[in-house]
């Protein structure tokens, strides 16, 4: 896992990995769903700094696409909680595709 890297193809293959080396306790787990939340949340920068090196690889973060999120304080904010809707999306993608497998 590259955990030094910030931007947002990198945390997505960090978390593809966890959830690879996971993949027992997670499609075992009674709630899949809330075992991808909690490790792609994990991988959700929390200093200013790494949120702004992350958007800068991919600008598009700078805008959520949850109608429902009206919360922001902050552009910290809505980058948090984009990242965080890509990594949940990207972890989903990764469930159905092991729930087709299997």
């Amino acid at each position: 896992m590259d955990t030094n890297k910030q931007d947002i193809y990198t945390l997505e293959q960090n978390l593809i990995e966890e959830l690879n080396d996971n993949k027992e306790e997670i499609l075992e787990s009674i709630y899949p769903d809330d075992l991808i939340q909690s490790y792609a949340d994990s991988w959700v920068p929390i200093y200013n700094y790494d949120l702004l090196k992350v958007a800068q690889s991919d600008l598009t973060l700078g805008y959520t696409h949850d109608s429902d999120f009206n919360e922001a304080e902050s552009i910290y904010d809505i980058l948090t909680w984009s990242i965080y809707e890509r990594l949940i999306d990207v972890g989903h993608r990764w469930l159905d595709s092991q729930v087709e497998v299997a």
